[in-house]
């Protein structure tokens, strides 16, 4: 009784572990097969623990849904196990063949439920002289033997069948798959077998216990090699779904095998195909494919719909003496690849005629190993007119010239370090197969041309772009002295100034001397409210034109706003400045004359010198700015200030 109860506790378990099992392969992700093999290990664990009820049974009951259970793994499994086989070797199996194939497991299983109304299943007693349920009884029904153990076995012998048959037409490397499913079957096969026909005890089915055995044999399948997660398709469903035509013959030229798409092709179906002649199946184009066969050389031909097809062929290696000789003829359709380079061909003319008028210079440039020098050279293959145009020479004179060449003549108008820093960087992108994008200047004299230069590669060349962006450039200069300068005055507003004034003082000697001028209009508030904006706007204007002609051309002149204006005098002593500002103060006392009105505006100036004063421009404009303050608040302290009076010097 305790063997009884371990052998149940056992089969419980193992019970347990095909339905995870099963459950695992239905639910997971969709592999070839994997939902029959699935509900194969939930039949199976209904088998199990069927074989578990038996051994615990004490009442008939008991015992018979027991029975029942067992019954429906000997009907089902054999079923499941023929579909899941289909299914992996990549049949599918119609619903309709599926039902057709489940009704008579479905009678045996709802027979040996009601086994004791009929004993058609198995004959009485139950039980043993000792009282002990027969899992085998003594004597089989004849739905047993003449209906349910045939067709078990009929059904599951051609699960078996198939699956070997399959073997032969896979590749050798998917053939363990198919034997390791083959051993998993064969073992509980054997073991049903032999239970069926009477070996072992009468009073213990084994094969529920074989099944506990093989359990972790199966979940190493499963879940260790993962043989779900392939399927071992069959050289003939490859062969039939390629979609190149493939024609196979004998020694004697005749057709022996050919593809769906040989059958497409010839517009013919394999069974008129088989054993005829080359000759008799190809209208047109069959010289050249004989031409191939004798040579072993690809070569294109035409077929009689006007399509191209590349056609080669391969000899078959084989001991076979039915195949010794044997050719395979491959034919690709490349009428689309054929009709694209005739377009390609035909738009050539037209992409060159389109480059070569192209408004940007193109030049193409390929790397050349060079023999005698033993190095590689990147030489222009190509240069369209622009290109010869902006850089002064005929295009076809650029052909075969060294990239560095080119790139000299581009940077004629650059000074030297420039134009070296330049070539530098075209050199180092094109031996990294990078791409470049800068601003050169053309032209050693007269105003030049800029020409954006883009180089970039091209599968193994680089193409080299030239875009003349002489006018751009122009109207950034253009644009950027309009964001400099005053509208009104037209000298420099506060940043145009601070600007060019920092860069002079930057770019000056250690040694060098200068001045900063400070100037306010003194009267100009009372004016502008006296007489109006216009009236104001000519007056400085007036002024700025005599600061102007009062200073050199080199000096800076701006407008930081208001009524104020500065003045940066580079190059002056402090007595040639002291004079300059005098003459400043007196040229900007003159009487302003406006439409009918005389005006008189005087200015207050401060004067800064450099390096005494200070050495930046904000020190500078600081010094000067006080200074200029003190001239303007003596001014109003005096009645009458002479032009001396209107300066005041930095401290």
């Amino acid at each position: 009784m305790e063997m009884d109860t371990l052998l149940s506790a056992i089969l419980t378990l193992s019970a347990a572990g095909y339905l995870l099992l099963g459950i695992h392969l239905i639910t997971s992700k969709r592999e070839m097969g994997s939902v029959p093999v699935g509900v194969l290990s939930v039949v199976v664990s209904v088998w199990v623990m069927g074989g578990a009820v038996e051994l615990m049974s004490t009442t008939f009951m008991e015992f018979s849904i027991g029975r029942a259970c067992h019954f429906v793994g000997t009907a089902l499994a054999p079923v499941v196990t023929y579909v899941a086989f289909r299914e992996f070797t990549g049949v599918d199996t119609p619903v309709r063949m599926i039902v057709m194939l489940l009704i008579i497991p479905v009678i045996s299983v709802t027979i040996a439920a009601t086994n004791s109304f009929h004993e058609l299943m198995w004959y009485l007693p139950a039980t043993n002289d000792h009282g002990q349920f027969l899992t085998r009884p003594n004597e089989w029904g004849k739905w047993f033997l003449f209906v349910h153990a045939p067709y078990s076995y009929l059904v599951f012998g051609a699960a078996v069948l198939k699956l070997i048959a399959h073997s032969s037409a896979v590749a050798p490397a998917h053939r363990r798959g198919l034997f390791l499913n083959l051993a998993a079957c064969l073992v509980p096969l054997a073991a049903a077998m032999a239970y069926d026909f009477g070996f072992g005890s009468n009073t213990v089915s084994f094969v529920p216990i074989v099944f506990a055995a093989m359990l972790p044999f199966y979940a190493w399948l499963i879940i260790g090699e993962k043989i779900m997660e392939f399927t071992p398709l069959a050289y003939e469903t490859v062969f039939q779904n390629m979609q190149d035509p493939v024609i196979v013959v004998d020694d004697q030229l005749r057709i022996i095998g050919l593809n769906h798409g040989a059958e497409r092709l010839l517009d013919i179906n394999e069974n008129d195909a088989l054993r005829a002649p080359l000759d008799t199946v190809f209208d047109h184009g069959s010289t050249c494919v004989f031409d191939v066969l004798e040579s072993g050389e690809p070569q294109n031909m035409i077929t009689s719909t006007g399509r191209f097809l590349h056609v080669q062929v391969s000899r078959i290696n084989t001991t076979s003496g039915s195949l010794r000789g044997g050719q395979v003829l491959m034919f690709r359709d490349v009428s689309d690849v054929e009709l694209a380079q005739r377009e390609v061909r035909k738009s050539e003319k037209l992409l060159r005629t389109l480059i070569d008028h192209s408004v940007n210079g193109i030049i193409r440039l390929r790397w050349v190993h060079d023999q005698e020098l033993g190095r590689k050279l990147l030489l222009c293959i190509f240069a369209n007119a622009a290109a010869g145009r902006f850089l002064s020479v005929d295009p076809d004179t650029l052909v075969d010239k060294e990239a560095d060449h080119i790139i000299q003549l581009a940077t004629t108008g650059m000074e030297a370090n420039d134009a070296e820093s330049v070539m530098r960087k075209f050199l180092d992108v094109t031996e990294a197969g990078t791409s470049i994008d800068t601003e050169v200047r053309q032209g050693r004299s007269g105003p030049g041309r800029w020409l954006r230069m883009i180089c970039e590669p091209v599968g193994d060349d680089f193409a080299l772009t030239l875009v003349d962006v002489t006018d751009d450039k122009a109207k950034e200069r253009q644009m950027e002295s309009i964001a400099r300068s005053d509208p009104l005055t037209g000298v420099l507003n506060r940043r145009g100034f601070e600007r060019e004034a920092t860069q002079r003082l930057v770019d000056s000697e250690d040694d060098a001397t200068g001045a900063l001028l400070f100037m306010d209009l003194n009267d100009f508030k009372q004016i502008n409210d006296r007489c109006g904006h216009e009236v104001g706007d000519q007056l400085l204007t007036i002024a700025a034109e005599r600061l102007r002609k009062s200073l050199r051309s080199c000096d800076i002149i701006g407008r930081p706003g208001g009524d104020e204006f500065v003045a940066l005098v580079p190059d002056v002593s402090g007595e040639l400045a002291d004079k300059l500002a005098k003459r400043l103060t007196a040229a900007l006392e003159e009487p302003y004359i406006i439409g009918d009105q005389t005006l008189q505006c005087s200015a207050s100036i401060g004067l800064a010198l450099y390096p005494e004063n200070a050495s930046t421009l904000t020190g500078l404009l600081r010094e000067a700015d006080q200074a200029m303050y003190r001239a303007k608040a003596r001014s109003r302290d005096e009645a009458d200030t002479s032009a001396s009076g209107l300066l005041e010097k930095a401290i």
